[in-house]
């Protein structure tokens, strides 16, 4: 019986099929033959993903790739030691699949894909990020100018999950990207960001001290602020981020991010009074706000003081009027109904992070510098 190979070497007659509906990308003539289609001499683009049991959005995340207009790029695909099917679904897709030693979380495993990659720019997406038809078209064209060394991009406007908490955090990850509109960011979100890959190496790449999902991508965007290395968003390069949060999630992760934030900070002494994150300074005048009035407002009614809960609600009536842009937002996109059940949600999240923080300073002074 005749065996027949794949375009990244693996044998079809074992593999076991992409779920989902999603279909195999097997010609390597098609695949080649778009590869081919250079304009003059535009960039390689080495497009890395770090895995780790992604078989729910894998496929459709290298289906999207693989339909891209732009003609010369790679896939690099590191398995950080998935369980799942993601392994088995990357061999039926014109990738280059990069093992792990073990768990090492995504920090490491971008870097170990970065050193790997063959291309001009390295374009870091995750394995449930879906791009468009242009996307790389757009990374391409973007880092043509030479006064650039690196794109972000946004989250798109159109998103699947519809439901509050989800919504919530989707779209706050659009919006506080999408205000940022300086020449020079000392931001790197890493759902979509391309750098050229001599900058990246000469950065010495993301910090392998966050070994889970946390804020090495933004950990590296101060790095390369510092190294001069100029950065900007492109409102216009969208991608789809396939997140769904549960209330839980989203809390557990608002306050991990909130103690690795403030860890980040204090590592870095001389730029305190400088708001080199996403989160606008709004949002965290906010956080002390909410931490207090939330507290207030319950202690009122219980003690039978008054003031007590006039306090609380004047506290959380300004942590509303702080965060006015992003309720509009939500507004714009769902409704007044959905931005009045934000309003109660922003109020927890601060609270969240506001314990966060302090856990993340007492855990600094105690020696936790991660």
């Amino acid at each position: 019986m005749s065996r027949t190979m794949r375009p990244n070497g693996t044998d079809s007659t074992t593999s076991t099929e992409v779920a989902h509906g999603w279909s195999r990308v097997t010609s390597m003539a098609h695949w080649l033959a778009r590869r081919r289609q250079r304009a003059g001499v535009r960039p390689r683009i080495s497009v890395v993903i770090p895995v780790y049991n992604a078989a729910s959005t894998l496929a459709e995340c290298l289906t999207r790739l693989c339909n891209s207009s732009f003609g010369d790029f790679e896939i690099v695909i590191v398995d950080d030691g998935s369980t799942d099917q993601s392994r088995a679904i990357a061999e039926n897709f014109p990738v280059r699949i990069v093992p792990t030693a073990g768990r090492v979380g995504p920090a490491a495993a971008r870097n170990l894909g970065a050193r790997t990659a063959e291309g001009d720019v390295l374009f870091f997406i995750d394995s449930d990020v879906m791009v468009r038809a242009d996307t790389l078209d757009r990374v391409a064209a973007a880092l043509e100018r030479g006064d650039l060394e690196g794109v972000v991009g946004v989250q798109a406007a159109e998103m699947r999950h519809r439901d509050l908490v989800s919504q919530y955090k989707n779209l706050w990850m659009r919006w506080t990207y999408v205000r940022r509109t300086a020449p020079s960011v000392s931001l790197f979100y890493t759902t979509a960001a391309a750098i050229r890959r001599e900058a990246f190496l000469r950065a010495g790449g993301f910090d392998a001290g966050y070994a889970t999902p946390n804020v090495e991508d933004t950990a590296f965007g101060q790095k390369l602020a510092r190294l001069g290395v100029r950065v900007r968003i492109d409102p216009e390069l969208e991608v789809e981020h396939v997140k769904r949060y549960s209330l839980r999630g989203l809390l557990r992760t608002d306050y991990a991010r909130a103690v690795a934030l403030t860890r980040l900070k204090l590592r870095q002494p001389r730029e305190l009074g400088t708001n080199n994150t996403s989160v606008p300074l709004r949002y965290m005048a906010s956080v002390p706000l909410a931490t207090v009035g939330v507290p207030l407002l319950a202690a009122g009614p219980a003690l039978g003081v008054a003031a007590l809960g006039v306090a609380g609600v004047a506290a959380l009536a300004a942590t509303v009027a702080l965060n006015r842009g992003f309720i509009e937002t939500i507004h714009a996109s769902d409704g007044r109904g959905r931005a009045l059940g934000a309003i109660p949600l922003l109020w927890l999240e601060l609270v969240v992070v506001g314990v966060g923080s302090g856990v993340g300073l007492l855990g600094y002074v105690a020696g936790r510098r991660y």
